[in-house]
C-alpha cells in the first residue's frame, strides 16, 4: 500500500511540475506577442525611442528585410538604431491610413531565447494606393533583464498568388 501511495505521489508531482512547465511557456509567448505589438504600435506612432526599445542594443543584432527589390540588411544596434530614426522621421504617408495584423505563430522558447515565425498582413492606402501585403517574420528573441528584446529580425514578402 505505502508502495501505491508512493507511485501516486511521484506522478502526481510529475504532472504538477508538466503542468506548470506548461503554463510558463504559455505565459512567456503572451510576453513575445505583446513584444512584437508594442514594436508594431511604436512603428505606427514614429516613436523611434519605443521601437528602440524592443531591441537587443548589441553589436550582434541584425535586421534583414527580403522583397522584390532585393535585400536591406543591418548588422548591429548601431545600423539598426539609424534605420529606426529614418523609418520615424519619414511622414511621407500617414501611418493611420494602414494596419499590421500578425498572424500565424510558431514560437519555441529554449530558455532566455526565442525563435519566432508569423506572418503579417498590411492593407490600407499608402499614399493614395491600395496596400495589400502579406509579410513573414522570423525573428530570434533575448531575454535580457526579464524582458524579451528582438536579437534578429529577418522580414520577406510574400509574393502574391
Amino acid at each position: 500500500m505505502k508502495r501505491l501511495l508512493v507511485v501516486f505521489a511521484v506522478l502526481g508531482l510529475i504532472v504538477f511540475a508538466l503542468g506548470k512547465q506548461r503554463a510558463d511557456i504559455g505565459k512567456e509567448e503572451g510576453a513575445i506577442k505583446a513584444l512584437f505589438e508594442a514594436e508594431k504600435s511604436a512603428f505606427f506612432e514614429r516613436n523611434a525611442v519605443g521601437v528602440g526599445e524592443a531591441w537587443a542594443k548589441e553589436a550582434t543584432s541584425m535586421k534583414i528585410y527580403l522583397s522584390p527589390k532585393g535585400p536591406t540588411k543591418y548588422a548591429g544596434w548601431d545600423d539598426i538604431e539609424a534605420s529606426i530614426r529614418k523609418e520615424a522621421a519619414d511622414d511621407s504617408w500617414d501611418r493611420k491610413q494602414v494596419t499590421a495584423t500578425f498572424s500565424n505563430y510558431r514560437i519555441d522558447v529554449m530558455g532566455d531565447s526565442a525563435w519566432v515565425v508569423c506572418d503579417t498582413d498590411w492593407s490600407g492606402s499608402l499614399k493614395d494606393r491600395p496596400v495589400k501585403l502579406k509579410q513573414s517574420r522570423i525573428s530570434v528573441l533575448k531575454k535580457i533583464n526579464g524582458r524579451w528584446k528582438f536579437a534578429l529580425m529577418a522580414i520577406y514578402e510574400i509574393p502574391a498568388s
